[in-house]
């Protein structure tokens, strides 16, 4: 087999490498951003669910009842404001990598 032959073996082989890795790379990076809106969404979901587990064993004759009810008031109004403020800030960032990969992957070479 000449240099010239095995060079275009080669450079097939290689082509099929790169349109595979290509393809592979199309294929994550839509997953990749779903499940990172995903975890965001879910943790800022357990969050309330702790605060609303904040007085959950708590007994009315107890002092500390009435003050837990308070502090899980505030926490779960504080959470609810900044929850709504960071999933916006996500879903934008969401967007916006959304479009950007979209046009990469729409752009002729």
């Amino acid at each position: 087999m000449s240099t010239h032959t095995s060079a275009v073996v080669l450079g097939g082989t290689g082509y099929v490498a790169g349109e595979l890795l290509r393809l592979i790379e199309e294929c994550v990076r839509p997953l990749s951003l779903s499940l990172r809106l995903f975890g965001n969404m879910y943790a800022g979901e357990l969050i309330f669910i702790l605060i609303a587990a904040l007085t959950l064993g708590s007994a009315l004759s107890h002092v500390s009842t009435y003050f837990f009810g308070v502090a899980q008031f505030v926490a779960g109004f504080v959470w609810t404001v900044f929850h709504i403020l960071i999933i916006t800030l996500q879903a934008f960032i969401f967007m916006m990598l959304t479009i950007v990969y979209l046009s990469m992957a729409a752009e002729h070479h």
